[in-house]
């Protein structure tokens, strides 16, 4: 997926995350996130075209932030792109919050 075709505003961030196959056990951090997806960066990378779940811890005590399940759509060294395919109600309100303050955040 070309930058260009991305329908989501992405916002660069560091957020810590756990990821995983089977349940969220990898640390790493995220750079930017939208809506529909997220890069980050890890020692470990999952593989292109793997299934992950995610958690992400947001800031300021905020619940975080679970995608139950999560495409690799690329990968570069120690980076990854993922698309978000399954997450909650719960979570989706709380990810929807996060990326409406940071659009509303001045640079």
């Amino acid at each position: 997926m070309s930058e260009d075709s991305r329908q989501a505003q992405r916002f660069a961030v560091q957020l810590p995350v756990l990821f995983g196959d089977q349940a969220p056990s990898e640390h790493g951090t995220i750079l930017n996130i939208s809506m529909e997806g997220c890069a980050l960066t890890a020692e470990r990378i999952p593989a292109l075209h793997a299934h992950v779940s995610i958690h992400i811890d947001l800031p300021d005590g905020t619940e975080p932030v679970d995608i139950g399940l999560a495409g690799v759509r690329w990968v570069t060294d120690y980076r990854c792109g993922l698309e978000f395919i399954r997450i909650s109600g719960e979570s989706l309100a709380r990810l929807h919050a996060f990326v409406t303050l940071l659009k509303n955040t001045p640079y």
